[in-house]
């Protein structure tokens, strides 16, 4: 599986899928092909006869996780266009997307924050981080463009740091009150960037 996009198997899928909640519940250390191969119920030989070492099911598994999630959130920035001309509808929609998914899937987004950092140490993760930063700052610039931003590819920028240190700081402090906290920093936020100067 190579960053431009490519699918896994399906005998590859639940491969990556387990390596992705190991990740999410003990980091990268907790991957080994014996724990992939009883989170999955497979055998040890099918495992390491399609992952050879650790690296390249962890590379693999990774690249997985934020490929998975830029086309998801490519499916939710075209689903949001309409939100877009409303702000609030969108940050409203947005919020209750991340409320949802990290009371459903937090373990593949704390690999996703693994894959980012991964990116940090090694340049073979950066391709498809960035294109995942760019995907959520297309959606971002549209939605601030229909607001009145003046610089609404910066103001992007900023909001998606917002939101990715958010959702970052959710998954190790949750709060009872995600949504609506959230919903409130995001806007003000918006009001901010937006403000005639």
């Amino acid at each position: 599986m190579d960053v431009t996009g490519a699918e896994p198997s399906d005998r590859e899928r639940p491969v990556m899928e387990a390596t992705l909640r190991l990740i999410g519940r003990g980091g990268l250390k907790s991957v080994t092909h014996r724990a992939v191969a009883a989170e999955t119920g497979l055998s040890l030989g099918a495992v390491t006869h399609h992952f050879g070492t650790r690296d390249v099911l962890v590379e693999a598994a990774l690249k997985f996780a934020l490929l998975r999630e830029v086309k998801r959130l490519r499916a939710l920035a075209l689903s949001l266009q309409s939100d877009a001309l409303d702000v609030d509808a969108w940050i409203d929609a947005l919020v209750g997307w991340y409320s949802k998914e990290l009371g459903a899937d937090a373990e593949i987004h704390i690999a996703c924050y693994e894959a980012f950092l991964a990116a940090a140490r090694d340049d073979r993760y950066r391709p498809i981080v960035a294109e995942w930063y760019e995907t959520w700052r297309r959606s971002a610039e549209l939605a601030l463009t229909a607001a009145g931003s003046a610089a609404p590819r910066l103001h992007a920028e900023i909001f998606v740091s917002a939101l990715v240190g958010i959702v970052l700081q959710q998954l190790a402090a949750p709060r009872r009150k995600f949504r609506p906290e959230t919903r409130a920093a995001l806007s003000e936020l918006v009001r901010g960037l937006i403000v005639k100067r």
